[in-house]
């Protein structure tokens, strides 16, 4: 930069962004003739305006930030700093407006200065997207924030306006910890992030980041996990299906890379775990051993594409191998209910006989009755009467003379 600083002039300003509170430091060229004049920072939109006083053709507008700058040619009396060369000024910031105007560099810049209390401002910020569109966003209250801080969080898309979190969690204190957001949409995209602070003792930092949402996206399991296994060939040929994506389109099997986690259900000595990482949906297990019992499991991040690198979620278990255990399981399952069963009889028989009647429990089933029987006594009734109407018989005396022998 060819030309001279000149004259400071400073003005203090408050802005919102909701309640964004910083300091603007305007520093203009030196040269009464420069063009370049009046330059002011929207810090909402990350936007310079100026006047010039002659006809330039070409302006180059940076914004510094620590070690980072982002730099572009405009051709009008304006510049804005979009998402995807926007960085985050929490720490402070420098805008800068370049000419040339008769062979000479003309300049003038801006500085963004936050106010607030160091450590104030909110730490350990960190989001995650899960289940598609679900995000949940945390962060620690600033070591220097008093007890009555109130922290609040905003996001932006591009071309959108700000909103603000709605639904908070909070601490012991009460103070927003962390916040969960429902339908999130456009993962692709850039979004600009604003946690807000106020307090009735201290003025609070502010804490801002950009960031892409899709690299922040948990992965949800490989889907439709299926084993096949070959006794004589000794292998086992594992399928699935992609992670859903809401972002992307068409084909993007060549998107992911997976890993593949078989574990050998022994005991503690002969357990073992084997982990393999493939780019296709599909995997082949060797050495299969029949009489063993397996677990699997799988996971996916990106490997290409705009997709997260960080690993998903695991799938839920996939056992495999060993059917001996399934007969065994079936048997003891089968013993159980039959023990089950025999016990709770035996609990009823005694419960009746101690405190009920079996004469009401197993009263006796009443006969048919006889017709036989019946036809028989009649008989012998009749026989009877006949016999006892007979007229009664005439006995005569018989006299009985014994005889003695006489010696």
């Amino acid at each position: 930069m060819s030309a001279t600083l000149g004259f400071i002039s400073m003005f203090w300003c408050i802005m919102l962004f909701p309640m964004l509170h910083a300091v603007i430091l305007d520093t203009e060229s030196k040269s009464s003739s420069s063009p370049i004049a009046n330059l002011t920072l929207n810090p909402r939109k990350l936007k310079l305006t100026w006047d010039s006083s002659v006809t330039v053709t070409e302006y180059s507008c940076s914004m510094h930030v620590g070690l980072h700058m982002a730099k572009k040619t405009v051709y009008n009396k304006t510049c804005m700093f979009n998402t995807e060369l926007a960085q985050p000024i929490h720490k402070g910031a420098l805008f800068q407006v370049q000419a040339m105007y008769n062979h000479t560099s003309y300049s003038a810049e801006v500085r963004f200065i936050p106010q607030g209390m160091n450590g104030t401002s909110v730490e350990n910020f960190s989001c995650v997207i899960y289940n598609i569109s679900f995000m949940n966003c945390t962060w620690k209250a600033g070591r220097n924030a008093p007890e009555d801080t109130k922290y609040f969080l905003f996001l932006k898309y591009p071309k959108e306006d700000e909103q603000e979190c709605p639904h908070y969690i909070r601490d012991a204190l009460g103070r927003h910890i962390a916040c969960s957001f429902q339908d999130v949409k456009d993962i692709k995209e850039k979004v600009y992030f604003l946690v807000n602070g106020s307090s009735n003792e201290l003025e609070i930092q502010f804490y801002d980041e950009y960031i892409d949402l899709y690299k922040i996206e948990k992965l949800t399991p490989p889907s439709n996990i299926t084993v096949n296994c070959s006794e004589e060939q000794l292998q086992c040929t594992v399928q699935w299906k992609q992670p859903h994506l809401s972002h992307l389109e068409g084909n993007t099997a060549e998107c992911f890379e997976y890993q593949i986690e078989i574990r050998n259900n022994a005991n503690s000595e002969e357990s073992s775990t084997e982990s393999h990482t493939v780019t296709r949906r599909s995997y082949t297990f060797q050495n299969y051993n029949g009489e063993k019992k397996y677990t699997l499991q799988i996971r996916a991040k990106g490997d290409t594409c705009r997709i997260s690198e960080n690993w998903g979620e695991w799938s839920e278990p996939i056992e495999f191998g060993n059917p001996d255990d399934t007969v065994l399981t079936a048997t003891i399952v089968l013993l159980l209910i039959a023990l089950g069963t025999i016990l709770v009889a035996l609990v009823i028989f005694f419960l009746c006989k101690r405190y009920c009647s079996l004469k009401k429990l197993f009263s006796p089933v009443p006969q048919p009755k006889n017709k036989f029987d019946e036809l028989f006594q009649l008989s012998d009734k009749n026989i009877q009467r006949e016999c006892m109407d007979l007229p009664p018989t005439k006995y005569e005396t018989e006299e009985i003379t014994t005889v003695e022998e006489i010696k």
